[in-house]
């Protein structure tokens, strides 16, 4: 039940800010705020929450828990990453890099999930899930650093980098986190025994 009601608060939550950033004039808002762009995320981000449930069969209790585990895990990690655009990105000016917790947090839950979710409605072995979870996280990884550099490029953001800055080195470092996390993953991971092998 903990599960529904974190996800109804997570879609509640992004639409109202959704909708609060898209009629807020942007002059109210630090520089570094594209108060229109979070908004747009924010509605959509309430819609993401739920593409398990669209996606996945549900025929068993098992399949039914792990599509609410799911639907919690992006409601966590969208939230993780908003909490970073209104503001926590810019903790990197006091030495903590958020943007690097968000990527070590998010993969390693992912990475969790879809090994349960592969062994699940795959029928996977728990080495071929972790196998097949590991080339897709990382695979979304680079997808995600690719999304950021067209959003700059498209709708004038400063979300590749560090606010448009130390693009390289900051992509790479977000890499190696996805990569830390990734790990962290696997070692939670705890497989089945009867498809351990």
């Amino acid at each position: 039940m903990h599960h529904k009601r974190l996800q109804v608060f997570a879609g509640v939550t992004f639409i109202v800010l959704g909708i609060v950033l898209l009629r807020v004039p942007q002059e109210w808002f630090p520089d570094f705020y594209r108060a229109s762009y979070i908004g747009v995320i924010a509605l959509l981000s309430s819609v993401l929450i739920y593409l398990p449930s669209l996606m996945l069969t549900q025929d068993t209790p098992k399949k039914r828990e792990l599509v609410l585990q799911s639907r919690s895990v992006i409601a966590f990690s969208l939230s993780i990453n908003l909490l970073g655009e209104l503001g926590l990105f810019q903790l990197y000016r006091f030495g903590f890099e958020y943007d690097k917790f968000a990527h070590f947090i998010v993969c390693m839950a992912f990475t969790v999930i879809l090994c349960e979710a592969l062994i699940e409605w795959k029928h996977c072995h728990s080495k071929q899930a972790i196998i097949v979870a590991v080339l897709i996280i990382v695979g979304s990884g680079i997808l995600w650093e690719v999304v950021e550099f067209s959003s700059d490029v498209l709708f004038g953001t400063q979300e590749w980098g560090v606010y448009g800055k130390y693009t390289v080195p900051d992509t790479i470092k977000d890499i190696l986190f996805n990569i830390v996390g990734i790990i962290s993953g696997i070692i939670i991971f705890k497989p089945p025994k009867r498809l351990s092998k």
